[in-house]
């Protein structure tokens, strides 16, 4: 059992250090060698308990949207209000939860939008609770709205989906800049605030 516990515990380090690699450096900057000198361990270690960097990458990756989807659900239940008080509320429910795990976000960002093109798929897989939920969360927000002609509520959440993603890239750039987490909380809140008034008074009719 002890010899148990120790394993479990070696394998969640190289996945806290593989986590920092990738979040910090994209997956092709990830280097498993800088990883294991930094925390201690040998490749022979990381070898015996992970296949290679791509199966480290993806437990990463999983593990991440996980936890970022869990918030959200929690996040959703609570809402209440206009429709963009709910998106607001919303938005700052998922721009905290990155300011808070600055390492989720990097890896987030990079699974967004720079996947490595042989993993495309096995990420998107990963994503799709997470794209499930965003969906369901904006379509309901938007339901019952009259809605400029040639848009429905499913193109608009597509699109404010887009919208979110992308700010979180420009997040996560900030925050790997070296200003602090509060200053970039305060000026990213803000930004998301102004667009969702933005968004969403663009695409209501009259």
């Amino acid at each position: 059992m002890e010899q148990k516990t120790r394993g479990a515990q070696t394998r969640q380090r190289i996945l806290d250090a593989a986590m920092a690699e990738f979040s910090s450096k994209g997956y092709e900057g990830a280097s498993l060698n800088a990883a294991c000198a930094e925390n201690g361990f040998s490749k022979g270690v990381v070898y015996h308990h992970f296949k290679d960097k791509n199966e480290l990458y993806l437990l990463c990756v999983q593990r991440c949207f996980n936890a970022v989807t869990e918030r959200l659900k929690e996040a959703a239940a609570r809402l209440s209000g206009t429709a963009e008080e709910r998106l607001r509320s919303y938005f700052d429910a998922r721009l905290r939860f990155f300011t808070q795990n600055p390492l989720y976000l990097g890896v987030f960002a990079g699974a967004a939008f720079r996947p490595p093109a042989e993993l495309a798929a096995e990420v998107e897989a990963r994503r799709k609770e997470f794209d499930r939920l965003n969906l369901s969360v904006l379509t309901s927000l938007l339901e019952g709205k009259k809605l400029r002609i040639g848009l429905s509520p499913s193109i608009i959440a597509e699109d404010l989906k887009m919208y979110m993603d992308y700010l979180d890239m420009r997040l996560c750039g900030a925050l790997h800049q070296g200003a602090s987490t509060e200053q970039v909380m305060l000026d990213y809140e803000e930004r998301y605030h102004r667009q969702i008034g933005i968004l969403l008074h663009g695409v209501f009719g009259e």
